[in-house]
Parts: C-alpha cells; structure tokens; sequence
C-alpha cells in the first residue's frame, strides 16, 4: 500500500509541473528544449503503468485473503481427516501409502434346529459364546491401484440340552472358521472403487448333535465388489463363489458350493461415528458321496447392523454388532425332512486398533474398508453347523450287505456290522425293519425312494465306523 500511495503522489507532482509547462512552452517556445518535453512525456507513461500494476495486485491479495476465509479445501476427504479449513491450493492431497486395524470382539449365540418329518415335527435349541478377531491393511500401489490383506476367525462354543445328548458326547461342540484373503481394485477416495477379490480358508465344527465331528473343510471363495462414495454414505456391493476344496473327514459329502450376493451400506453421522446395515443371501448345495440320493440345496440368508465410535483423541474404536443368520433344506432325501432350517443369531461387541487413520470416515475413504462374509464360514452354514441334530440315516435293510450281529441293547435292539450297497467302509449301527418294532417314532419312510431311515439321536446312538466302536469298546473294557 506504501507503494501505492508513492506512486500516486509521484504520478500528481509529475501532472502539475507538466501542466505549468505548457504556458511556458506557448510565451517562451525558443527557450524550451524539445527534447527535455518528450522525455518528461515518457516519464508519466511509465508512472502511470507502474501505478496500474500496483492497483492490480493490491486487488488480487484482497481477493485471496477473502478466499481463505470462506472456500473450503479438500471436500469430505479434509473433513474425514479432520484436517483444518483453509483456502483451496493446487496441491493434490496426499493419500495414507499403509494402514489398517486390528479387532477383537465376543459375545454370545442362540440357535434353533427346526425340521418337519413325515411322522414328527422337532424343534432343537442351544446356546453359545462367541470369539473372534480380525486384520486389515490397505497399501496404495499407485495414485489409484489399492489393495487390501485380510485375516479372519470367528468360533463359537455351544451348550446341548441334555434330552439330545448321545453316550460319550461331552454336552457341548464347538464351530471354528478362518479366512486369509486379498482385494484388488482401482480406486478414487472421492468417488469409489470397482475391483476383484479372494481368499482361503477352514470351516469346521459339530456335523450334528449325535456325535460326529467335523474336523474341519478347507474352502476357497472368489468374485467381484464395488463402493460408491455419496458425502457421508457409502455403499458397497459383492458376488462370488465359495466352494470346498478338501473335506477333511467330513466323508458324508464330497463338496458343499454356493453363489453370493451382498449389499451393505455405511452411513457416517460425523467423521468417527458410523451405522452399518449388510444383507447377503446365498444359494447352494451339498453332494453326497456314497449315497444315491439328489444333493441336498439350500439357501442362506445373512443380515447385519452394527455401529461404531472412535473417540478423537486416540486411534481406537468400539463397535456393537448384532446378526442372523438362517440356512433352510428343502426336501431332503436322505433325512426324509420334508422342511428344515437352522438359524442363529449373536450379538458381539469388540475393540478396533487403527493404523495412520485419524477417522473413521478416512479409513472408509482411503483405509482397509473392505472385507469377505465367505457362505460356508456363516454360523448357520452346513460346514459348521449342518443340521443333523435330525439327522435321520438311510437304514433300511434292503441297502446293506454283509450284515452281522455284534450286540443287542437293554431293550432287546440288535447293533449290526454292515456294509452299504454302494461302499466298502464297514459301519456299526441298526436295522431300520427292527427299530420300527421297538422304536416306531424313531423311523421314517422316504417319501422320494420308499426306503426306511432311523433318527439316530432319538436311539440315544450314533452311527460309527468300525474302526470307531472298536475303539470306543476297548475304552469301556479299560
């Protein structure tokens, strides 16, 4: 402004003596030097441009001062970071190159076995306690190349009601899933991002209530996922495949599939309080291996809500999740269930640890937002808790070969040593012609094949392989 002013009063003295020498010029022309004229001329041309210049930038400061004041930088990426109010600048804003989280959680599960028969209808409930963990980071490849690393495991121990227990069967069972997996996918923290998935695992837990354990399957699940940032909402799309890759010493099936679709949406109330409601729905089947039966199908229905807060002043959060889950059979030949369905519902809450995130719109926007809810790991599904709590085995006399006796019950009920039609593997268990003289409520009719099948569980038995009651006998004679 000191310039300005200079320039000014320079630009006025130089007008005034140029005026008082015109007259001088007009009375005593021959006494003026024509050349001093000219020279004074360009002099107050060049005032007068440099004065122009310094109005001019003098002008662009004011405008830059009010710029500051009330134009916001960075949009919902500097308010996710909490980042102060400036001016917007050139600059393009610099994106975390790694971070991530931690969490842990716990809580507890009920679930309900329901199924219809032909002759009865049951209803089985048990209750549980859950634990589970998880990490994630997210690494920039490039300005809009991210990537993700997931590790996941979630178990759950379960209580049995004592009227389903079997002899030697503990009371309780536990389910146990982990999934190690990787997302690819081009990404803009100010718009979304498309991309592709994967990942490997173990699903495993109780088969059924009677005994028979399921040390655990390995599996692998693949598709594609989306988000799409919308100011404080995100919404975020998957569909893929989950198959098993080895059984384990789940021999009954020789592969359990499903196709998934998912759907979640995040809403955030302000940079770290967040409410997250996701829907996922599976269709799939189980193929039996040693028996000539259709697979049995079933769908999956997975629903979740859950809320988060992180304090400002320290990188964790608290988060509370309730969800359900219910995986129903239809038609099942080998039971001979006509409608079957198991469904489970937990509620959890758990601890998160951040890594270089400030908020939890940032992590959303920039972080590790993403994750795999795989089908076969779900509570409900036939990997972990498949429904034979009414299991009701195929045991009709017709479908056996070298049958021998190796024992009766206290109520006159023969144990057998027989081979299937269809296999070599020697079991030990009963004649379905037999129980239904005994035992009428124990025993169905298919109502696809006509053969006779024995609820196991209501025998107080299990069926076992010969290997398995003479290692059971021998226990009993030490």
């Amino acid at each position: 402004m000191k310039k300005l002013f200079a320039g000014s009063v320079a630009l006025v003295v130089t007008a005034l003596i140029a005026t008082s020498l015109s007259p001088i010029k007009a009375v005593a022309a021959s006494s003026v030097d024509e050349s001093s004229v000219d020279a004074l001329k360009k002099e107050i041309s060049r005032l007068r441009q440099e004065n122009a210049a310094l109005r001019k930038r003098a002008a662009q400061q004011d405008s830059a001062r009010s710029n500051t004041a009330t134009t916001p930088q960075g949009g919902p990426l500097a308010m996710a970071t909490g980042m102060p109010v400036k001016g917007r600048v050139a600059q393009p804003v610099a994106l975390p190159h790694v971070s991530g989280y931690i969490e842990m959680y716990s809580g507890a599960a009920w679930s309900e076995d329901s199924v219809v028969n032909a002759l009865f209808t049951n209803d089985f409930k048990y209750n549980g306690w859950v634990l589970g963990g998880a990490g994630r980071g997210n690494w920039w490849a490039t300005e809009n190349i991210s990537t993700q690393f997931d590790i996941q495991a979630e178990g759950t121990r379960y209580t049995v009601p004592s009227n389903r227990l079997a002899p030697g069967f503990a009371g309780s069972f536990s389910t146990l899933s982990y999934l190690a997996g990787g997302h690819v996918n081009w990404r803009d923290s100010e718009k979304g991002l498309l991309g592709v998935f994967g990942g490997i695992g173990d699903a495993g837990g109780n088969t059924g209530t009677f005994g028979s354990d399921n040390s655990g399957v390995r599996h692998g699940v693949i598709g594609v996922e989306g988000q799409y940032y919308w100011n404080a909402l995100t919404l975020y799309g998957q569909a893929g495949y989950d198959s098993t890759m080895s059984m384990g010493n789940l021999a009954l099936f020789d592969n359990i599939h499903a196709w998934y679709l998912r759907g979640t949406g995040r809403y955030f109330f302000g940079p770290n309080f967040m409410i997250e409601g996701t829907a996922q729905y599976a269709k799939g089947a189980a193929e039996y291996t040693f028996f000539a039966a259709p697979n049995v199908e079933y769908d999956t229905w997975l629903w979740r809500l859950k809320a988060e807060w992180k304090p400002d002043a320290v990188p964790f959060s608290l988060f509370a999740t309730y969800e359900g889950s219910r995986t129903n059979y239809v038609n099942n030949a080998f039971f001979g269930t006509t409608s079957e369905r198991v469904t489970d519902n937990r509620v959890m809450a758990g601890l998160r640890l951040y890594l270089a995130q400030g908020t939890l719109l940032a992590n959303d926007r920039t972080g590790a937002t993403l994750d795999i809810i795989d089908p076969l790991s779900t509570p409900t599904s036939p990997a972990t808790l498949f429904p034979t709590g009414q299991v009701i085995f195929v045991s009709d006399a017709r479908l056996k070969r070298d049958i021998t006796l190796v024992g009766r019950l206290d109520d006159g009920l023969g144990l057998y040593r027989y081979r299937y039609l269809w296999s070599d593997t020697v079991y030990v268990g009963v004649m379905a012609q037999e129980v239904a003289l005994i035992h009428p409520k124990a025993v169905v009719r298919g109502s696809l094949d006509g053969y006779l099948r024995v609820d196991y569980g209501r025998l107080g038995l299990r069926l076992m392989t010969l290997p398995e009651w003479d290692a059971q006998s021998k226990g009993e004679r030490l």
